[in-house]
This record gives C-alpha cells, sequence and structure tokens, in this order.
C-alpha cells in the first residue's frame, strides 16, 4: 500500500476455492477499468479464504498490467474465514488508499450469446461505480434479470422484510456485487463483524445493506444483465440458515433505528429505490424446483419442532401449520399471509430470546421457508398447466409475471402486519425488560454527575463492568494520589483541618508563582516588552511540537479576499501590502479574530469550507504574535484561541493591565499559553486525519472550529479539551526533567515545584467533613485571574471534572474491550460532522433511554445547613442475642419499628449458629424497656430465594394491615420482598396469617426498602437502594412485582471523602410532619463506616427532596458500634430500619414532637437513639 500511495478505485474479489473462474473474472474487470476510467488510478484487490491456496497461485500467473496495480493475499487465520472477513480486509485497503469501492465475485462466468456478452461483462466496472464516482450514491446494489424460481430467499424473506421493517425496497440483495462510496467505508469498518452472526460469511450482504440503510446512506440499484455463477445446491440450507440468522441479528441491532423510524405519525412514504443502467435484454437460464421434496422437507421440520410451533405461534397459525403437515402435495398451500406471520412470529421469538435458542429458532424457520416456496412453485406449476394452450414463450412470460405479482402481494403483506408485528416486538421487550432501569450517576466533582449505564454485559448475559466497580477503583486511586500530595509532598500534619489543608494548597501555588517569576519567566506583564520576553521564554523551555495549518499563499489568498478593515485601522495600515511588510500573513489571520466582527470571521471560515483542500495547508511550528492591550483590549481577558488562530497556527497574545492577573498572574500566563499552544497542535493533528481521509476535507476542517463546543462532562468536546491538559501535563513533566539535565543551580526549587505541579495538577476531593478541595494548578490561577477570591468552588474548574470524566469513562470502555485510540478516533469523527458536543456514553457504551427522566436535575447541595445530632439512649443496647435461642444466639439487630396502640413493637432481624436470618417481636410500653420478647421467630425464610434468610424489616401501616418491605437473600442476590398481615392478627400474634406478596423486583439485586405509608395522586411509594443511590418507585397497587416504568433516582451518593460517599440509602419509614416526610438515612464512606443522616422530603412529591444533611447525626462511638472483635458481626455500622413518635399515634409531626430512631450497633444489637423534629432539621428549613 506504501508503493501505491493512493486511489481513485478499487475493485474487490473476495475468493476461496474459484480457481476456475478468478483468472477471466481479473482480467475482465481490468478491461472494464482500461475501458471506462483509464484516467483514475485503479487497483484491483483479491482476498482469500485461509483455503483459498490454489486460487492465489492462479491469481499470482496471472501477467502485471501497467496500468493497475492488483494486490492478492490470503487471510492468515481460519477463525475469521468468510465472504465477510474478506471483504472487510478489502474495506481496509480502501480506506487506506481513500478509494471508492466495487465488489464483484470470483465466481462469475460470462457467455457470447446473439453477439452480446452475458453475465460478467467490462461494463459492470462502470454499472457499479458511475453513481458513486458522479457523487450521487454511496451504495450501488446488483440487480439482475432472474428466473421466477431464482433466488427465492431475496423475494421471500430480504426483499419483503427491507421493505416492510428498514423502509427500503431491495430487490435482490444476495445479487453479491456492490458499490461503495469511500464515504461510507468508514461507517462499515466502525462496526465490529461478529462470527457468531454469521455475519463474516454469507450472512454479509444483508449488514452491508442494513448499515447502509440506518446511517442514512444514499442507495440505488443497477442493472446488470444476468447472472452466471456456480450455485452452491449442496449448502442450500447452510446458506440459507446464515442469511437469514445475519438479517434477523442485525434487526435486533437496529432496534432504536426501527423503533423511531416506524413511529405511526412518522411513517415515511414507501419510495422505490433509484435504478441505474438499461435493464438488458438477457434472458436467465431456466431454473427447476421439485415442490414434491420441499413439501417433504416442510413435513420433516414439522415433526421435528412442531413443540417450538407451539409454544411460539398462535392457536390458529400452529393448527394451519399442523394441516399443512398432513396434506398431500397437490392439496398444500401455504397462503401469504400464513408465511407472513410465521415468518415475523420466528423473528419475534429470535429477537426475544427467551423461549428458545437463536439456533433453534434459525432451524424451525427452514421448513416454514421450504413450505412457503413448494406453495408458490406448486401454485405456478398449476397455472402454467393452465395455459397449455399457448405457445412456451407467452405461458413463461404470463408464469413469470404472476410470479412477481406473488412476491409484491408478499411484500404487501409484511407491510400490512408491520405495525403488529412491532407492537408485539415491544411487549416482548416490556415483559423481559430488567426490572429496574439499569442506569446510574457517580461523582467525583460535587454537582457533576456523570451518567453511565449500572453495568454492561455480555451477548451471553455475562457482566463484563460495573460502574459502581470502576469508580472504586478510581476514587481509591485518587485518595492514595491526594494523601501523598497533601501529606507526603506538602508535609502537611495528618491531623490537620479542612482550613489548614487549603492554606497549605495556597502557599504552594504562591511558591510556584514566585519561582516562575523570578527565575524563569521575569517580565512585567503590564508593558508589552516585558509580555513579549515572558512569552518567548515560555516558547523556549516549553516543549511544543509541529501544526497543520494554512500555508502562507493561502492566509494571503484569504486576506484578499476578505481584508480585516478594522485591524487596518488599529494597526495604522492604509492597505494589506503595507500590512504584510510588517506582519505575515498568518500573522494578520490571526490577529483579525481579535479586531473583526463575527460576520467577518464567519465568511473567512466559509471561503475555508468551500475550497480548502490539503495542499493549502502545511506541516509548521505554532508562534505566537504579542500585541499591547491598547490595541487589541479584548485579549487581556486570555480566552481560548480562536477559530483564525488555529487556521492560521498563531496565538495571539497581550500584555495586562496593571495589577491584573489575580494573585498568581505567571502562573496562569504560562499554563494559559502552553495550553493555547497544544490546542493549535491538537486541531492540526486532527486536521492532518481528515487530510488523510481525502474526502470533503475543508468541510470537515470547518465543522471541528464551529462544532467546537460542549456542555455534558462526557461530551466528545470536554474529553477532547481534557486531552490538551493531559498533553499539558506530559510536557511539564518533561520540560522539568529537561531543566534538571541542565544541572542549572538556580532552578532547583523550581523543578522540585513543576513536578509537585504535574503530580497534584488532576486532583480534586471531598474531605470528610465535607470540604471540597480542588489542586489543580490551572484551577487555581483561573479561579484568581477571574477575579474568585480563596478556595476555588467546584462548579468553577473544569480540568478536575474532565480529567475524571475522561478516566472514569476510558476505564469503563476498556473494561469491555474498548481502547483509548477507538475513542480519540470518535471524538475525530463527530469533529469532522460538527458534532463534538454529543455524549460518547450512548454512542461508545449505549445507555438506557430512560435516562434524562431517572437522574435528578440537581444533586446534594453541600451548601445546607447542617443537621442536628440524635442523642443516644443511656441504656443501649435495648436488645442483645440469646444464647438459649438458637435461632438468634449471635446477632439481633436493625430492627422496623411500629406504634400501635400506645405501644411500640419492634420487628428485628436475628441470627443464629446457622447464619440464617429470621425476624423476631420486641414490645415496649415506652419504647426503652421491652419487656415483651417472643421466644420463636414470627416470620421465617422460605423458598430458595430466602435460602439464607429474611433481613432488614420496615413497617409500614396502610389502612387496616401492616407491610412489612423486606430483603430475600438467597446466599448470593438480595431482593426486595413484601408480605402483609392484619393490625389484629399482629396484636394477637397470629402469625400464620402472614400475606407473602412475593417479590417487588424479581432478579434484580436491591436492598433498604420502605414504603409510604400514604399515596401519591393515587399511586403507592416505595424507597429502595439500588446501589449506591436511593430510588423512588411508584406503583398503582400493592401486588408483586411492580412495574418498571415509574422510577428515578431519589438522592444519590456523593463523592469523596464525604460521610455518604460510597452509598446511601433508605433506612426508618418515612414519617410525616408538617414540614415534610422525615427520613433518617444511612451512608457509608469509603472506608465502610456506616452513619445516619437526614431527609426532608415533600409532602405531596416525594421526588422533591427538601433537604438532605451535609453531616451524619449518628456515627459509631460506642464500643456496640465500633464492634469488639470475636463477637461483633461488622464493625463500624450503626444503621436504621425504623423510626417512631415517642410519646403518640400522632398524623403530622411537628417541631417539638420527639421521635424514637432505632438501630442496629455493629451488625450485632439494637440500639435506640431520640431527637425532636425541630432538633433534627435546621430551622432555616423549617421556618424557610
Amino acid at each position: 500500500m506504501k508503493r501505491i500511495g493512493e486511489a481513485d478505485i478499487v475493485v474487490g474479489i473476495p475468493f476461496y476455492n474459484e480457481t476456475a473462474t478468478i483468472q477471466s473474472v481479473v482480467r475482465t474487470v481490468r478491461r472494464g477499468l482500461e475501458e471506462f476510467y483509464p484516467e483514475r488510478k485503479s487497483v484491483i484487490v483479491a482476498a482469500g479464504s485461509p483455503f483459498g491456496g490454489e486460487t492465489l497461485k492462479e491469481l499470482q500467473t496471472l501477467p502485471d498490467s501497467e496500468q493497475i496495480n492488483q494486490l492478492a493475499f490470503l487471510l492468515n487465520d481460519e477463525h475469521i474465514n468468510g465472504k465477510g472477513w474478506a471483504l472487510r480486509a478489502i474495506m481496509e485497503i480502501a480506506r487506506g488508499l481513500c478509494a471508492n469501492l466495487a465488489i464483484v465475485e470470483a465466481d462469475l462466468r460470462s457467455r457470447k450469446k446473439n453477439g452480446e456478452v452475458e453475465g460478467l461483462a467490462p461494463d459492470w466496472v462502470s454499472l457499479l461505480l458511475a453513481p458513486i464516482l458522479d457523487d450521487k450514491m454511496d451504495l450501488v446494489i446488483s440487480r439482475f434479470n432472474r428466473h421466477y424460481l431464482q433466488a427465492p430467499v431475496s423475494t421471500r424473506v430480504f426483499y419483503p422484510i427491507l421493505t416492510a421493517i428498514y423502509n427500503c425496497p431491495i430487490h435482490d440483495l444476495t445479487g453479491g456485487q456492490w458499490g461503495i462510496s469511500c464515504r461510507l467505508i468508514p461507517t462499515y469498518l466502525k462496526k465490529a463483524l461478529q462470527a457468531d452472526a454469521n455475519i463474516g460469511s454469507y450472512g454479509i450482504d444483508s449488514w452491508l445493506a442494513t448499515t447502509a440503510i440506518t446511517s442514512g446512506a444514499r442507495i440505488c440499484e443497477t442493472n446488470l444483465g444476468i447472472k452466471i455463477h456456480r450455485p452452491t445446491l449442496d449448502k442450500t440450507e447452510l446458506v440459507l440458515r446464515k442469511l437469514v440468522g445475519a438479517l434477523f441479528h442485525q434487526i435486533v441491532a437496529d432496534r432504536e433505528w426501527i423503533k423511531e423510524k416506524n413511529r405511526v405519525d412518522e411513517m415515511p412514504l414507501l419510495q422505490p429505490l433509484a435504478t441505474l443502467g438499461t435493464k438488458k435484454s438477457h434472458r436467465p437460464d431456466e431454473v427447476k424446483i421439485l415442490p414434491q421434496q420441499l413439501v417433504a422437507g416442510y413435513k420433516r421440520g414439522f415433526n421435528k419442532f412442531h413443540p417450538l410451533y407451539r409454544r411460539v405461534m398462535p392457536e390458529e397459525i400452529y393448527q394451519q401449520l399442523e394441516m399443512l403437515a398432513g396434506a398431500e402435495a397437490g392439496q398444500f398451500v401455504f397462503p401469504p399471509e400464513l408465511w407472513v406471520r410465521t415468518t415475523y412470529y420466528s423473528l419475534l421469538n429470535f429477537v426475544s430470546r427467551k423461549v428458545f435458542a437463536k439456533d433453534d429458532v434459525l432451524d424451525s424457520f427452514i421448513p416454514l421457508y421450504e413450505g412457503c416456496i413448494a406453495s408458490s412453485a406448486l401454485e405456478l406449476q398449476a397455472l402454467r398447466d393452465r395455459l397449455g394452450c399457448l405457445s412456451a414463450g407467452e405461458a413463461e412470460h404470463l408464469v413469470s409475471l404472476e410470479a412477481e405479482l406473488q412476491v409484491e402481494r408478499i411484500a404487501d403483506e409484511f407491510v400490512r402486519h408491520r405495525s403488529d408485528f412491532l407492537a408485539a416486538w415491544e411487549m416482548r421487550e416490556e415483559a423481559f425488560r430488567p426490572a429496574l432501569p439499569k442506569v446510574t450517576y457517580r461523582e467525583f466533582i460535587p454537582g457533576v454527575p456523570l451518567v453511565v449505564p449500572l453495568d454492561i454485559t455480555s451477548a451471553t448475559g455475562k457482566v463484563m463492568a460495573t460502574a459502581n466497580g470502576i469508580y472504586e477503583s478510581m476514587f481509591s486511586r485518587y485518595e492514595e494520589e491526594f494523601r501523598q500530595f497533601i501529606y507526603g509532598e506538602l508535609k502537611t500534619p495528618k491531623d490537620a483541618s479542612s482550613a489548614d489543608i487549603v492554606k497549605r494548597i495556597w502557599d504552594f501555588m504562591l511558591q510556584v508563582e514566585k519561582e516562575l517569576d523570578d527565575i524563569l519567566l521575569p517580565g512585567d506583564l503590564a508593558d508589552m516588552e516585558g509580555s513579549r520576553q515572558v512569552v518567548d521564554a515560555i516558547i523556549r523551555y516549553f516543549p511544543h511540537k509541529e501544526t497543520f495549518a494554512l500555508t502562507t499563499e493561502m492566509a494571503k489568498w484569504l486576506l484578499q479576499r476578505t481584508p480585516p478593515s478594522n485591524l487596518l485601522t488599529k494597526l495604522g495600515f492604509s492597505s494589506l501590502n503595507a500590512l504584510f511588510e510588517k506582519y505575515q500573513p498568518n500573522d494578520v489571520l490571526a490577529l483579525a479574530a481579535w479586531s473583526e466582527e463575527q460576520e467577518y470571521v464567519d465568511q473567512i471560515l466559509a471561503l475555508v469550507r468551500e475550497n480548502a483542500r490539503r495542499e493549502h495547508f502545511q506541516d509548521c511550528r505554532v508562534s505566537s504574535v504579542v500585541v499591547g492591550y491598547e490595541t487589541l483590549p479584548s485579549l487581556v481577558e486570555m480566552k481560548e484561541v480562536g477559530s483564525l488562530g488555529k487556521l492560521a497556527g498563531r496565538i495571539v497574545i497581550s500584555s495586562q493591565h496593571k495589577g491584573m492577573g489575580g494573585e498568581f498572574p505567571k502562573l496562569h500566563y504560562f499554563t494559559h499559553t502552553a495550553k493555547n499552544i497544544i490546542e493549535i497542535e491538537s486541531f492540526g493533528n486532527v486536521w492532518r486525519k481528515f487530510a488523510e481521509q481525502r474526502i470533503d476535507f475543508g468541510e470537515k476542517v470547518i465543522n471541528s472550529l464551529v462544532g467546537h463546543w460542549g456542555r455534558e462532562p462526557l461530551s466528545a468536546h470536554n474529553f477532547f479539551e481534557n486531552g490538551h491538559q493531559r498533553v499539558l501535563v506530559e510536557r511539564l513533566r518533561a520540560m522539568a526533567r529537561w531543566l534538571h539535565q541542565e544541572g542549572q543551580k538556580d532552578k532547583v526549587k523550581l523543578i522540585d515545584l513543576l513536578n509537585k505541579v504535574v503530580d497534584s495538577y488532576h486532583l480534586a476531593i471531598t474531605l470528610p467533613d465535607g470540604q471540597f478541595v480542588p489542586c489543580s494548578a490551572w484551577t487555581w490561577a483561573s479561579y484568581s485571574f477571574n477575579g474568585g477570591t480563596g478556595l476555588p468552588t467546584p462548579l468553577s474548574l473544569h480540568v478536575e471534572r474532565d480529567w475524571a470524566a475522561r478516566e472514569f469513562f476510558t476505564e469503563y470502555f476498556s473494561a469491555i474491550g474498548g481502547t483509548k485510540e477507538a475513542i480519540d478516533e470518535k471524538i475525530i469523527e463527530l469533529m469532522g460532522e460538527g458534532r463534538e458536543w454529543e455524549e460518547l456514553t450512548p454512542i461508545l457504551l449505549g445507555t438506557v433511554e430512560e435516562a434524562d427522566k431517572i437522574i435528578p436535575a440537581r444533586t446534594v447541595a453541600r451548601e445546607q445547613p447542617p443537621a442536628g445530632a440524635l442523642t443516644r439512649f443511656g441504656g443501649n443496647p435495648i436488645l442483645e442475642p440469646v444464647k438459649e435461642h438458637p435461632w438468634e444466639s449471635k446477632y439481633v439487630f436493625n430492627p422496623g419499628a411500629i406504634r400501635i396502640k400506645g405501644k411500640v413493637h419492634l420487628v428485628y432481624r436475628a441470627v443464629g449458629d446457622d447464619g440464617i436470618s429470621r425476624l423476631g417481636l420486641a414490645s415496649s410500653p415506652d419504647g426503652f424497656k421491652f419487656t415483651e420478647r417472643l421466644q420463636e421467630p414470627i416470620f421465617k425464610p422460605v423458598g430458595k430465594n430466602e435460602e439464607k434468610g429474611c433481613e432488614d424489616p420496615r413497617l409500614i401501616l396502610i389502612g387496616k394491615r401492616i407491610y412489612m418491605v423486606y430483603i430475600a437473600y438467597d446466599g448470593l442476590v438480595s431482593q426486595i420482598a413484601m408480605a402483609s398481615i392484619t393490625v389484629d392478627d399482629f396484636v394477637n400474634h397470629r402469625w400464620g396469617t402472614w400475606r407473602r406478596h412475593g417479590l417487588v423486583f424479581p432478579g434484580f439485586t436491591d436492598k433498604n426498602a420502605t414504603l409510604f405509608p400514604e399515596q401519591f395522586e393515587g399511586k403507592f411509594a416505595l424507597l429502595h437502594r439500588v446501589d449506591p443511590h436511593i430510588w423512588i418507585t411508584f406503583s398503582s397497587h400493592l401486588r408483586c412485582p411492580w412495574s418498571h416504568k415509574e422510577n428515578r433516582i431519589l438522592a444519590g451518593s456523593t463523592s469523596g471523602m464525604a460521610w455518604d460517599g460510597n452509598k446511601i440509602g433508605a433506612g426508618s419509614q418515612p414519617i410525616k410532619t408538617k414540614y415534610g416526610w422525615l427520613l433518617i438515612t444511612h451512608g457509608v464512606n469509603h472506608a465502610h463506616i456506616y452513619r445516619l443522616g437526614v431527609m426532608l422530603l415533600d409532602l405531596s412529591d416525594p421526588t422533591v427532596v427538601l433537604y438532605r444533611s451535609p453531616n451524619a447525626i449518628l456515627e459509631p462511638e460506642e464500643k456496640y458500634e465500633l464492634g469488639e472483635p470475636g463477637t461483633s458481626w461488622v464493625h463500624n455500622v450503626v444503621f436504621t430500619c425504623g423510626a417512631v413518635p415517642r410519646d403518640s399515634d400522632k398524623k403530622i409531626l411537628e417541631a417539638d414532637d420527639e421521635i424514637l430512631i432505632y438501630y442496629g450497633g455493629a451488625d450485632t444489637v439494637a440500639c435506640v437513639a431520640t431527637a425532636k423534629v425541630g432538633g433534627l432539621i435546621p430551622t432555616k428549613i423549617t421556618e424557610g
């Protein structure tokens, strides 16, 4: 390929063992290229199966062509054996050569008849490529004159399904000859071929078509006459299975596109494809079908697969199939509607993949296909018999017309039943959809949620990576790096307060500023010469590379077309030529970005879009233009390089107002200038990629400039921007290393400081007291430059935000087999399309469509006032294990609580020697001394889901029944379950009357669930924890399972070292107060210490969080909470499952009402603490 360089046309020939035809195919293609495209640079590429050695030898004996290059090779891995893999290799070569592509099969033959060439002919090359070279089409699909019994899989399967589902009527998908534009090739190469999806072999045709359709490619058909080749009669069933399997797989893969395109209110009108080329009069050879054999095949298949048909087909369809299995060949009629419905039901069963294996579904489809083809052949045979009075030619013509009508009737039936199929598919998806949306978010920076899939599974259902796992791993690393920087490099005492830590960082930044000013960057920034001195020093010391920018000639041409009048006036020049005597055209172009209005910039960009070619750009060093701030006042704001500066390869910098620049002016000037140099280089690298692609170069360059923005933390834009900062860090490290090697003693301290800047550049963390601390030199300098005082605020920074976001995403993507290079390629692709603002999550990871409805619009606000603390009962623990009771001999903890008629009842979790959790009961008149305690459990595990116990009950009174939500644990999965009992039965200990409602979300790991005692707009509400957040789900009923339609995250874990930075969960059941629903929560930090907090939810809409305590209201301090070795189950735990009013059954509590909060200590004993409502919730909230 290096020898060839670039090409206009590649003709690809995938081969296997076509030794008899390969030479004639290549010769014919050569003649076509020489005849129709003599001025084009062409290459023939033959890619073969690992078993095609003999065919390769035939190719190697062909004499070379002087005009046309030829490549021939074998794929060297038997696991990628097939037409699809060969075609992919050919596409890779075509992309490398920036060429348009035609595909011609290796087994094609020709013959002369009546003075004309039938079959493969030189003009096929033109017919496949002309629409592409004329820039009218992206994909050209061959269409042949077929005998009406030829290629039935095209007429009975592909044509009607593509027409109905993809709204694209492709007549002859299995024709095998293709024209593919160089624009479309990258779209194919972005998609991986799956070896198990049949696409690598015979199924490649449907993949090519559906990928083009869903990418919006321009598609047409081209008439090639007749196809003469060697049919594979001995592999008919195998080929059929692979063809259909590939199509079905594609339909599954294109589910979202199909759903969007087939909305009833947006259904586009069906348009026939353009067909190019005059239809040739060549008549195909007659095809014989033995319908009796096909009928016999159907009957054998029905006998084998009738259990599957009975299961997946409606009863009336199954009965029809069963009747056909007993019909004689003469009475065998498989109506079009039956064929359509059985195909749709087979497809439905395939996409559902829950009842039968996909392979069985495909195998069972073959008998149905045989029945359809047999019936069609029998019908046409009967028609031919009735036309016996006509000549053979007339009869053949009429039968052919009837065959065409059959095909159209079938297509019409597929279209007619399309909406029923899509509705059924939607219902199946709804039934098999996960109990809860598998989406989550995690925060490294407070208030900046990173929304990603909860986990990613393989095609077999295996979990490949989880968001929580990636987050935990990253946070542990960040925390260690932060500690090393603060306590190791800055020598901060281990017991330092947040304020002390912030002061250390501030002092460090001042040291960096002083050393830069004194040693590296002397010069007065308020003076133009001083500014030039600083900029020259930055360029001298800071490593940088070449960019890819406009040539001097092109920059001059642009300026001559649109002279910058404002700049001429500001600089005092009368003409461009006079200006060019002092400034280079690229300098002028960069300056014009700051002197002219946006309309001028738009004019320049439009000229570049229309006229720029690769030769108008060149490799060059980034250079600077320094002016006084009086000349271009807006430059003092030190914004990023504008579009014209990037095109010109120039940074434009001005001096500063006296006293401007904040506390760290040199640090800001240095990092900002260095970053701008890198950004220009980065754009140059992107444009080089565009230049290599050759296509739409100017368009892509301008798209990358005007589309250079983004809002979301996981957008391609933010990742691209973070790339500049990562390069800056690498070069700072290289700069420090170079200064060290120079051995200059006056720079020793500066070198040490620069290394510390590098180590801390990406770090930011929330301390245990909730104080957020950024460490990036860029952040501190920028914040101060922009007028900020003191500690930079979380939302004022972007280096640490984008760094963590990109690293989080990259590690997640890598865990499922992705690469950093793939991310960068996608970013460049999006930039070329002007889509840099788009999020990468749905593109590369996939995410549920409900994400925007699930993630809270606003996450936790740390600025809220602190909550009051709980007061422990002096007589704690109130319940302990009873050694004499085997079922509660080890641990008694996490009681749910309910007050009934003046008495407090605790339903607590108990664990005995067998390690199984059961639920016991203790009652008390005052809520502190539980003198009544049953000797046997009141609720025991039942069934496989509860094999290891019933855990963490929460009790809620709804009407006259007590509903208990608890955790069913089978030893592997924790699931929410629900049971209920009447108040009367509970009080009278009639435990046999418990009604088990079942699992709320079957098969879904979930914990910490509690119901609200009231309904909201007729719906019940459930709080629960999908690790690591509290979710809220609504249901119109209390039956199990619950619907998965109305879910959202109520409150998420916070960030960093905060007390609830690892996870948060609902604790007690909600208590109604005049201020809102009071909820005692539990939070866990990354040291796995469990604490309690408090929330207040809106009375009418519990999805609204009115208040969330930034602090813990109870944390492990006492021995029974910290745990004791050998006796406690889990150390450092306070965990609540219940709370009740202390003195009354009051329906709505007020500020002076006291509540009792029951909690487990160290997962071993039960305890109680107290607080008044007004003491927990700050006055600012209750009175606000």
